[in-house]
């Protein structure tokens, strides 16, 4: 287990690296999403895709990264907030409200972005074929 990150160091890359190093926040403007490693040290993968309905990314020299991270999925239950750049601990997030949250979230962005693109006609055709020969 790593040591808790009590602030983080940017890198701006195109493309966010397989292997991530600790303390390092990747920030990717090209493919609009940041990650890192779990700041408590577990080194749980934390991916945060920026757009109104996920993150917003503030930077002026330094990161505000917002809403906070909450890794209630993890065993760690981490949750936090990078505030220029710096790890501001909250309260620990259990995994039924991390669900609650992540249910909340998905509803919004449906809300904001839409359902999403539809299938391709590819997929459309597949899905009645198979839905077709289960009745026979």
């Amino acid at each position: 287990m790593a040591a808790v990150t009590d602030e983080f160091e940017l890198e701006f890359v195109e493309y966010i690296p397989n292997e991530l190093m600790p303390r390092t926040l990747y920030i990717s403007m090209h493919y609009a999403t940041c990650s890192h490693l779990c700041a408590c040290g577990c080194g749980a993968r934390v991916v945060t895709p920026l757009s109104p309905a996920d993150w917003r990314l503030t930077y002026n020299g330094r990161v505000d990264l917002a809403p906070s991270i909450g890794n209630g999925q993890y065993n760690c239950g981490s949750h936090y907030l990078i505030r220029e750049n710096r790890v501001v601990w909250l309260k620990p997030m259990a995994r039924d409200v991390s669900r609650t949250v992540h249910e909340r979230d998905t509803a919004q962005r449906v809300r904001i972005s839409g359902p999403g693109p539809l299938p391709s006609w590819r997929a459309r055709l597949y899905k009645w074929l198979r839905r077709d020969s289960q009745r026979i």
